[in-house]
């Protein structure tokens, strides 16, 4: 019996696993990125680790490092690689030997003895053809990707907390803007009403002012709510209520610079950093190691059945009865099965040609993303610079045409046109520094950058 058991381990051992085996897809990404020379130098000495660092807001570092512990999302994605981790080991389990035990005790009546089993029982599947390494190995690749998705899940979270606190600094710097500038025309209409009582000025001067005002005054309640909002998503990535960091947020802090040195490295290396990318390379590995478990059933399963126990007439004489075991090997062989098997070998092998292809579209879709991030930051940096200096000589025109106004030398309408531009290039270049800063953070997650430390502080 024990030299049957270990020929039956040898050949189990020795078995061979049918179905492909698993290679990674060989992709050749471009040698560098089309977007790079139209970026500012770059510096070697820089990584994107903790990338939000760079900002030198620790706000912006703290919100950071609060979401990588404490949002849901993360929760649920840490709570699925747990998932994913006892799966595999039902999976392992079946390499092993199954044990057993059971008993029984039957009362006697009148005449009859009572009587009493009890015994052992051994199942194991000799795995001739690779059906349960195959399983197991789907089941490994399974958890990979498991790990894969919280890691892409904490990459979009950091990514989403950067950009909506640049953002709500962003909107704080509009409503600034639209407060200094409505004092100034509340100014002017207060002096515009003045000289109207005097004859020197009229009706339609007051009229004019006052509408600009008005208008501008009706630019605050917006911007108020989408502040408002950026503090209650910022709040909720945090597995905050909605309202619980309102106080903490309005430190009057301006829009994080966007650091000027940027890494980008070639594309090579994005298709090892992306967690998406290695997600979908892991859930193709997983595929592929099914359609092995599946074309296993085609082929007889080798099993070891085995049993040991003990009879007696008397339940209290249990240990004094008479033993009995047996052990010997059987086969199943599904023979026909109407074309289950096939047809499951089939689908299997359809669903890794759907895996490689998603794995082939999340490379492309990860190479575009970080080349329209190069562009977005370089063409918005320009246009910064364009909006900066339109600024500064619209400053310059309205301060220009008060004077002119105040001495006689220019009508009423210049000052308000000159009040009104203003504004416009105020706000147009709050937003634009807040793009600068977003399509930065952007950059940062479309290279990949930052899951690492994100990750160490989810798991401390």
């Amino acid at each position: 019996m024990r030299r049957s058991y270990a020929a039956l381990a040898c050949l189990g051992l020795a078995a061979c696993a049918v179905g492909p085996d698993y290679r990674r897809p060989e992709l050749a990404p471009p040698p560098a990125w089309r977007g790079a020379d139209v970026t500012q130098q770059l510096d070697p000495s820089l990584t994107l680790a903790a990338w939000w660092e760079r900002f030198e807001d620790p706000l912006l570092t703290a919100l950071v490092e609060r979401a990588a512990r404490a949002n849901l999302d993360v929760r649920v994605a840490t709570a699925r690689v747990r998932e994913a981790e006892a799966l595999e080991g039902v999976a392992g389990a079946d390499r092993w030997p199954a044990l057993g035990a059971a008993g029984e005790a039957v009362g006697g009546t009148g005449r009859e003895p009572s009587e009493a089993l009890g015994f052992l029982s051994l199942f194991w599947e000799v795995d001739l053809f690779g059906r349960i390494r195959r399983s197991v190995e789907a089941a490994r690749a399974d958890r990979d990707a498991a790990v894969d998705d919280r890691r892409a899940v904490l990459l979009a979270v950091v990514a989403d907390v950067a950009t909506t606190y640049i953002r709500l600094r962003g909107l704080e710097r509009e409503r600034a803007a639209v407060r200094g500038n409505l004092a100034a025309q509340r100014e002017t209409l207060d002096l515009t009403d003045a000289q109207a009582r005097v004859g020197l000025a009229s009706d339609l001067d007051v009229d004019r002012a006052r509408a600009l005002a008005a208008g501008t005054a009706a630019e605050l309640p917006p911007l108020e709510a989408s502040v408002a909002a950026a503090e209650h998503r910022l709040a909720v990535l945090l597995g905050e209520p909605p309202a619980a960091l309102a106080a903490a947020l309005r430190t009057g802090a301006p829009i994080p610079p966007a650091p000027a040195a940027l890494v980008v490295g070639v594309p090579a290396d994005l298709l090892r950093r992306r967690p998406d990318v290695s997600r979908a390379e892991r859930e193709l590995a997983a595929a592929t190691a099914r359609i092995g478990a599946a074309e296993a059933e085609l082929y007889p399963r080798l099993t070891l059945v085995g049993s040991v126990g003990l009879r007696s007439d008397d339940v209290a004489a249990m240990a004094a009865g008479s033993d009995f075991g047996s052990l010997g090997p059987g086969v199943e062989w599904p023979i026909f099965a109407g074309g289950r098997i096939l047809a499951n070998v089939e689908a299997q092998g359809a669903r890794a040609e759907q895996a490689r292809a998603r794995y082939e579209q999340a490379v492309l879709r990860a190479l575009e993303e970080v080349e329209s991030a190069l562009a977005r930051h370089a063409r918005e940096q320009v246009r910064r610079r364009d909006l900066a200096a339109a600024l500064e000589a619209q400053r310059e025109a309205t301060e220009l045409a008060r004077r002119l106004h105040a001495n006689g030398l220019a009508p009423f309408l210049e000052v308000l046109d000159a009040e009104r531009e203003l504004l416009a290039a105020e706000s147009l270049l709050a937003r634009s520094e807040t793009s600068v800063a977003t399509s930065l953070v952007e950059l940062f997650a479309a290279l990949g950058g930052g899951w690492e430390r994100a990750e160490e502080l989810a798991l401390r």
